[in-house]
């Protein structure tokens, strides 16, 4: 594993009185993992990182095998841990699982909310716009992640909170790809306005198939990226 790669897995590292090493290391690692520091199909080097951050192999292993029980990463017999590549199978199957999650969130969310809960989230659309209008990627894909988990928050529902972060996570990499192109975050966009429309006026079957829409075609659109490269 090159040097860069090691040094992005610690930029992320926080040591925590509350958490084991093993603990610590997974973190860090499934972050660098989901943010797209070390890519698909990079070869994890226990030894290279036990060496860079003087601590035994042991919690790196122990790290190494819990993301590999959440196909962060797969373990190859004789040769060690190297980052799992999405396929579009898995897209397809998040994607299934993901509209009906998020069908569920979003009804039990328009029921719960009132006047305050919607004017938040039509401040994180108008905020997002602005982004969006001078171009501030970055920012951008993380108010979309902010309307999201904004509306989970609204459900009420933790556990189900808690099922499609892991999902989300899963995709991250390449659904922040997917939003680079100005004209798929314009579309993405207003399809988020239509959903928050449709959420006012509690409206589940219009708020249903805006929904179900918007996924479909985030799905489609990664997967001709998927294709594409």
């Amino acid at each position: 594993m090159k040097n860069e790669y090691t040094d992005n897995i610690f930029s992320t590292m926080e040591l925590r009185p509350d958490q084991t090493l093993a603990e610590t290391v997974y973190h860090a690692l499934r972050a660098a993992i989901v943010a797209g520091k070390i890519p698909a199909g990079t070869h994890i080097n226990e030894k290279a990182l036990s060496s860079k951050a003087h601590i035994s192999r042991t919690p790196i292993r122990d790290a190494l095998h819990r993301l590999a029980d959440e196909s962060f990463v797969e373990i190859i017999s004789h040769s060690g841990a190297v980052v799992s590549r999405i396929t579009s199978q898995d897209v397809e199957e998040i994607f299934e699982i993901r509209i009906v999650l998020d069908r569920l969130a979003t009804f039990h969310a328009m029921d719960n909310m009132g006047e305050k809960e919607f004017k938040i989230l039509k401040e994180l659309l108008d905020q997002t716009t602005s982004l969006n209008d001078s171009d501030q990627l970055e920012q951008v894909i993380q108010y979309f992640g902010y309307f999201n988990d904004y509306i989970y928050k609204c459900s009420n529902m933790p556990r189900l909170s808690m099922i499609v972060s892991n999902l989300r996570d899963y995709v991250q990499r390449l659904r922040d790809v997917s939003l680079y192109g100005k004209k798929r975050r314009d579309k993405a966009l207003h399809e988020h306005y239509l959903i928050y429309e449709a959420m006012l006026e509690k409206n589940h079957a219009f708020a249903g198939q805006i929904l179900t829409e918007h996924l479909t075609y985030a799905k489609l659109y990664l997967l001709s990226e998927m294709d594409a490269k």
